[in-house]
C-alpha cells in the first residue's frame, strides 16, 4: 500500500466519514423515536441510546487528533453493536417462544432468524480483526481489507433483515424501527472503516518516512 493508493481509496475521504456520522445520527434518532413507541423496548432503547452517543463521540475524538481516545471509542461502538445484536438475537429472537413464532411465520421468518445470527457472529469477527488492526504496531492493509470484505457481507446481511423485516407481519412502528436501526449500524460501519482506513495509513505512511530516513542516514 503506498501513498499514491492511499489517496485514491474513498475510506480515506473525511467528508464521507462526516455524511455517514450524520445519517447515523439521524436514522438512529427515527428509529429511537419509533421504539419509544413501542412497550416493554427499554434495554433496546438503552443500548441504542450508547451506541449513538459513543460514535458522535468518537467521530469527535477522532477529527480534534484524539487518536488513542477514538480507538477506544472504536471498541465502544463494537461493544455497542454486540451488545444490541447479543441482545436482539439471543435474548429475543432464539428464545423459546419467539423463536417458534418466527418459524410459524414461513420461510422469511427462518431468513430472518438466520441472518440476525450471521450478523451477529461477523460483528464478533469483525471486532477481533479490529483490535489486531488498531494494536498493531505497523500497518496491517491485509487485515483492513479483510475486515472491509466483513463488512460488505454484513451489509448482505443487513438487506436480508431489511427485506424479511417487512414480511414478519410487525406494526408499522415497529418495522420501521427495525429498518432503521439497520440502516444506523451499516452508516457506523461505513464510519468506522473510514477511521481504520486512516490509522492503518498514518501507520504505514511513518513506516515508510522511518525507512526513507534510514536509507539516507546509511548512504552518507
Amino acid at each position: 500500500m503506498t501513498k499514491g493508493s492511499n489517496k485514491e481509496s474513498i475510506f480515506l475521504n473525511e467528508h464521507l466519514m462526516a455524511v455517514v456520522c450524520v445519517s447515523s445520527v439521524i436514522t438512529g434518532a427515527a428509529s429511537l423515536f419509533l421504539l419509544s413507541l413501542l412497550e416493554n423496548n427499554y434495554m433496546a432503547i438503552f443500548g441504542l441510546v450508547i451506541k449513538l452517543i459513543t460514535t458522535v463521540a468518537m467521530f469527535f475524538a477522532f477529527r480534534h487528533y484524539n487518536w488513542d481516545v477514538a480507538k477506544g471509542l472504536m471498541g465502544g461502538v463494537f461493544f455497542s453493536l454486540m451488545y444490541e445484536e447479543a441482545y436482539l438475537v439471543l435474548g429475543k429472537l432464539w428464545s423459546e417462544q419467539d423463536f417458534d413464532v418466527y418459524l410459524v411465520v414461513g420461510v422469511q421468518g427462518s431468513l430472518y432468524l438466520a441472518a440476525a445470527g450471521m450478523s451477529f457472529l461477523m460483528t464478533i469477527v469483525i471486532t477481533i480483526n479490529h483490535f489486531i488492526i488498531n494494536y498493531a504496531i505497523h500497518g496491517n492493509p491485509e487485515n483492513v481489507i479483510f475486515n472491509r470484505m466483513a463488512i460488505i457481507f454484513k451489509f448482505i446481511v443487513y438487506i436480508i433483515l431489511i427485506v424479511t423485516n417487512s414480511m414478519l407481519g410487525l406494526s408499522a412502528s415497529g418495522m420501521w424501527a427495525n429498518a432503521l436501526m439497520y440502516l444506523t449500524d451499516m452508516a457506523i460501519l461505513i464510519m468506522l472503516i473510514c477511521i481504520e482506513s486512516q490509522f492503518d495509513s498514518f501507520k504505514l505512511l511513518r513506516h515508510e518516512l522511518l525507512n526513507e530516513k534510514r536509507e539516507r542516514k546509511n548512504n552518507k
